[in-house]
């Protein structure tokens, strides 16, 4: 029978919600090295088999190019309906799934 680590899977979950807490610190202080390291972090963890949460936040948005851990922003033609484009919750579905790879995203360079 295949069990369930629970320990393991506590573990994955306050894992998340740490990266959460940074990724609220990152934007309260608009500290682009807060959210580089969610970037390293996060892609680090995902290669070592680590499932990103669903909803989108620890994935890049294709169409306002939010980094990891940050809000989207409304552009031209894409106005924002809540915290996330719908084609960066659906990319983030899509990774879940494993029908693609997380994409490599660079930070904006001020």
């Amino acid at each position: 029978m295949g069990s369930v680590d629970i320990h393991r899977e506590k573990a994955i979950a306050e894992f998340w919600e740490g990266m959460r807490d940074v990724a609220a610190a990152a934007t309260r202080y608009r500290d682009d090295n807060l959210f580089k390291a969610l970037r390293k972090i996060g892609r680090a963890v995902v290669l070592r088999g680590v499932q990103i949460p669903g909803g989108g936040l620890f994935v890049p948005c294709p169409i306002c190019k939010s980094v990891p851990g940050q809000s989207c922003i409304n552009v031209p033609r894409h106005p924002l309906d809540g915290e996330l484009h719908p084609e960066r919750v659906e990319l983030a579905e899509k990774a879940i799934a494993g029908e693609v790879q997380i994409p490599e995203h660079e930070m904006p360079t001020p």
